[in-house]
């Protein structure tokens, strides 16, 4: 009975059981985020070339330098795609998961040694439901960003509570890598200033902080763009896109069952916190650090991972002494409970046929239509849309804009196109602009009612998921119909034509 317990206490257990859920959960929830496309063209450029993408080859319209924050991240994308499939896509979401998770746990470790195993299963299966982005996105560049801020949390806290200062020159090094693989490394600077910023009000050493920031900042010099990168990732970060879902506040979206788990978890986790803001003075660093991250999660839905992350390492104590004495006389019912969880997931989406395809929100038929019957022009589609088809089309076809937004393209073209799909404002207005020979509009759209009233486009295929609107001059008399076999799209989802 004692080694069961001691099994039960253990992290083996616990790490074990991260393996196993976060696989499950990678496996269950395969798709394909939808700007891994363009990702894959840029790191497929660096592969064959030696050079990245500067400027832009597949819009019609016009677009400035290509200021990529996101090119390292492309390469790793594109190097593991090639060598290991998209098993190994997979594979590097899951580790990205495991990783963050781990250092995560690893800090609070240095924070607190009244940890319960138990609590840990129950603390990290809330914070993984309460993070769609992570858990229920395919791979995207945003992933390092939260593990490279994990892992700053866990050398800054090895800096503060183990006099361990040597290591500070770990994060000048990590910078220099994280600047060229997502934009968001000023989360990193931040959470070195919030550091020098809370030690100076704990009268603690605090010109340390200041030095590795100032030595962060110089590495965000060493890039392919040189003084204009730097400029570009401090727009992007207080660049408004009301338009773009992840851009805008959780907790006003219509929809208020959207990031359901995310907002119980950031109340109960505000509540606690607000509860000992009167401790401030004990410990500045961790509750600025909490505050700050508490305001920029309820701004936008990108930035709820940082909360749900600082949270969990510094106020693990105290939903220890809310639960431990539930905890301690319900371990082997909670195990219980949660390997059944394990067990019932793959089988829940089995019988609710929720199908989770690396290809479910993407326009393969549509774009399969274009291919069959070798139409070139320039296709006008949704924004999501983009990415893909110009991995899948491209040269014969070149696209109004696709998620890259403000890396390629003009801010009042991505109004327009928002516009146009949405009917809002002057929503016609991008059809005065002759260049469009294709227009793409999802099957279920209102705008389809107005597209069947403009004369110059008609209808050439309904696949039941998108519309294809055609000029009158360019209709040919007959068309292939794209297959409705599923595995015929899934063996070849990384087939493209681009070559540089």
């Amino acid at each position: 009975m004692k080694n069961i317990l001691k099994i039960y206490k253990s992290d083996i257990l616990f790490y074990i059981f991260i393996f196993i859920f976060i696989s499950i959960l990678t496996l269950s929830y395969n798709t394909i985020d939808m700007d891994l496309w363009a990702r894959l063209i840029q790191g497929n450029a660096f592969l064959q070339t030696g050079h990245i993408l500067k400027e832009d080859l597949f819009s019609y319209i016009p677009t400035h330098i290509w200021i990529d924050h996101e090119w390292g991240s492309s390469i790793v994308f594109s190097f593991v795609l090639k060598h290991f499939g998209f098993n190994g896509i997979l594979l590097l979401r899951a580790a990205i998961i495991f990783l963050m998770f781990f250092f995560i746990f690893q800090t609070i470790k240095l924070y607190t040694e009244k940890q319960n195993t138990c609590l840990n299963v129950l603390y990290f299966t809330a914070a993984v439901y309460a993070v769609p982005t992570l858990s229920q996105s395919g791979l995207r560049c945003h992933f390092f960003t939260f593990l490279f801020f994990t892992v700053f949390l866990y050398v800054l806290e090895l800096v503060r509570k183990r006099n361990k200062n040597k290591l500070l020159i770990i994060l000048p090094i990590i910078m220099l890598f994280w600047a060229n693989m997502h934009g968001g490394c000023v989360s990193g600077l931040g959470l070195i200033g919030i550091y020098a910023a809370g030690e100076f009000l704990n009268k603690r050493p605090f010109k340390k902080y200041i030095y590795t920031l100032l030595a962060c900042l110089l590495m965000l010099f060493i890039n392919p763009y040189g003084f204009d990168y730097v400029k570009f990732i401090f727009m992007a970060s207080t660049m408004p896109r009301p338009f773009v879902t992840e851009w805008i506040s959780p907790f006003i979206h219509p929809d208020w069952n959207f990031l359901i788990e995310f907002k119980v978890l950031y109340i109960l986790n505000l509540i606690i916190l607000l509860f000992n803001l009167k401790h401030f003075k004990t410990d500045c660093t961790k509750y600025i650090l909490l505050s700050a991250c508490a305001v920029l999660s309820a701004m936008y839905v990108k930035n709820t991972p940082f909360f749900i992350i600082v949270s969990m390492i510094f106020l693990y104590e105290n939903i220890l002494v809310l639960l431990n004495s539930f905890i301690e006389k319900h371990t082997k019912k909670i195990y219980l409970f949660f390997a059944s969880l394990i067990l019932l997931f793959p089988l829940k989406q089995c019988f609710e046929n929720i199908t989770y395809t690396p290809l479910s929100q993407q326009p393969v038929r549509a774009v399969e239509f274009f291919r069959i019957n070798k139409l070139s022009g320039n296709i006008l589609a949704p924004f999501d849309y983009g990415s893909y088809i110009i991995y899948k089309l491209y040269p014969n076809n070149l696209i109004y804009m696709d998620g890259r937004y403000e890396e390629v393209y003009y801010t009042e073209q991505k109004e327009l196109i928002d516009n146009f799909y949405n009917l809002k404002g002057n929503w016609a207005k991008i059809l005065d602009n002759a260049q469009h020979d294709y227009i793409i509009v999802p099957s279920d759209a209102l705008l389809n009612d107005f597209l069947f009233r403009i004369k110059d486009y008609v209808l050439i295929y309904n696949d039941g998921e998108n519309c294809i609107y055609g000029k009158k001059a360019g209709l040919l008399k007959q068309y292939k119909i794209p297959s409705k076999d599923y595995n015929y799209y899934f063996k070849h989802t990384f087939d493209t034509n681009i070559r540089f």
